[in-house]
């Protein structure tokens, strides 16, 4: 290997002088040795081959250029630091300054605004015056002008009435009724008052004139149907004017139903486990009184139809009415409230106003019979055929109240499964203390199964079957939630 020249030998001592130079902060150690970093260098850029020691003089301009760069990246930095931070500085004081400004501008336009405000207060003082002032007058300009829009309807409906002019009367009616619908929230005691005197007063001269002229034509037309109508061969003469005049009162009292609730509305006394009743439509109310005089005429008092051990009296006699009216409500005035718009079904209106009857009936009597298990099992049973045939002959809807509910009363109702299960108990030990209540009634027929059941298992499913029959109308027609414990009662 050919001996190295001088100028490669100083070129080295220069790349180690430059390497040296720039690894202050990892000098040679003390036992003479190179820092590790600095041999691997040299290492990666000349290598072990000394004709590479030409390289020397490169590497140095390299390393020589890139020092000075970082040096004059430092210097830059360290001359612009102090001016931002002179910059932001500065426009954090431009900053102070201008919210000094801004809050001297505020208290100054506090100050004003508190000043005028002070001032107009007496102006607010003597507005808020005159607006409760023209408050006052305009609600009584509203009183005057509803005493006089009573006034005024009260004159015309007795003009109307004077004229004959009926319908427009009972249009007048019912604005006055609905005016005093109008009145519930105003808190104007006085004058609700003397509206619903008004009120009352051409209501029921109106009410009164069409109910006498439709008992007239109902008189005429037959009506109530004591018995099953008949058809007649040869009908009266003037039968037609009769429909005429029905068709031409039933909408009529119809519209009379607004005033008509609002003078009868009063609180509903007790009606044990039936709900609220809602009035009847005023055209039946009025179809029904003959049936209700006769009623009350066979079944109160001291007359011997009024008899406690015989329910089914009155309770037959409403069904049979119910039965006898049902064609001449369907085919004669359910078309009459059809064509009136009125959503009722006259059927079924009938009927409740009939149910009515014989619910109030019951309410009074079941109390009397608590203590006599014979007549109240009597009772019992008169009740439930009568709801059964109700609901079945009649399409009672099942979701309106019959009679069935008045046995829910709790005292009632604790009675009806007392007596139940008594009767079950001594049905059952009657059934199975009997003469060959344990053979079977096919024990000689050879064609039988010889598995036979005795008499007294078909007894008892038998007894189980009309239990659960009787209970299920109270399931379908009251609904469970009604009676709790019927299952244990129907199960005794």
């Amino acid at each position: 290997m050919a001996a190295p020249t001088n100028e490669q030998v100083d070129g080295g001592d220069a790349l180690l002088t430059a390497v040296q130079s720039d690894s202050d902060s990892d000098p040679v150690s003390e036992d003479g040795r190179l820092p590790e970093y600095v041999v691997k260098l040299v290492d990666r850029e000349i290598g072990g081959d000394l004709k590479s020691l030409k390289k020397v003089g490169a590497l140095l301009e390299k390393l020589t250029a890139e020092n000075k760069l970082l040096e004059e990246q430092v210097l830059t930095v360290s001359s612009s630091v102090p001016l931002r931070v002179s910059s932001a500085l500065s426009e954090a004081e431009q900053s102070r300054l201008e919210a000094e400004s801004l809050l001297q501008r505020e208290r100054l336009l506090s100050n004003t605004l508190q000043q005028h405000l002070q001032g107009a207060q007496p102006w607010a003082d003597s507005l808020g015056q005159t607006l409760g002032q023209l408050d006052t007058i305009d609600r009584h300009m509203k009183y005057l002008q509803c005493l006089a829009r009573i006034e005024e309807l009260s004159d015309s409906i007795q003009q109307y009435l004077m004229t004959s002019s009926v319908w427009d009367a009972v249009e007048a009616v019912g604005s006055m009724a609905h005016l005093d619908l109008g009145l519930k929230e105003s808190g104007c005691a006085h004058l609700q008052a003397f509206l619903r005197e008004t009120l009352a007063f051409w209501h029921k001269i109106l009410k009164d004139r069409l109910a006498g002229d439709l008992q007239e034509v109902l008189t005429q037309l037959q009506w109530p149907f004591i018995s099953p109508p008949v058809d007649s061969l040869s009908p009266p003469a003037n039968v037609q004017e009769n429909y005429s005049q029905l068709e031409l009162l039933v909408p009529q009292l119809l519209s009379l139903q607004t005033s008509d609730d609002l003078i009868s509305e009063k609180p509903q006394p007790s009606r044990g486990v039936l709900p609220p009743d809602t009035p009847l439509s005023l055209p039946i109310q009025i179809m029904i009184l003959p049936l209700n005089k006769r009623f009350r005429y066979h079944f109160t008092g001291n007359r011997q139809t009024n008899s406690l051990n015989k329910p089914e009296w009155y309770l037959t006699q409403v069904l049979m009415w119910m039965g006898n009216s049902s064609k001449f409500m369907e085919e004669k005035i359910q078309p009459i409230l059809d064509r009136a718009d009125a959503k009722i079904n006259a059927k079924v209106e009938l009927c409740r106003g009939l149910l009515s009857l014989a619910q109030e009936k019951l309410a009074h009597d079941a109390p009397r019979l608590l203590y006599d298990d014979a007549l109240f099992c009597h009772l019992v049973d008169e009740i439930l055929q009568f709801e059964r045939e109700l609901r079945t002959t009649h399409s009672y809807p099942s979701m309106l109240p019959g009679a069935l509910h008045i046995l829910l009363e709790e005292t009632v109702f604790q009675k009806w499964l007392t007596v139940e299960r008594k009767m079950a108990v001594e049905k059952v030990d009657t059934m199975l203390s009997a003469e060959g209540a344990w053979s079977s009634q096919y024990r000689d027929i050879s064609d039988m199964d010889e598995l036979k059941a005795p008499d007294c298992a078909e007894t008892f499913m038998t007894l189980l079957l009309v239990i659960t029959d009787r209970y299920q109308l109270v399931a379908v027609f009251a609904g469970p939630a009604q009676f709790p414990g019927s299952a244990e009662g129907a199960g005794g």
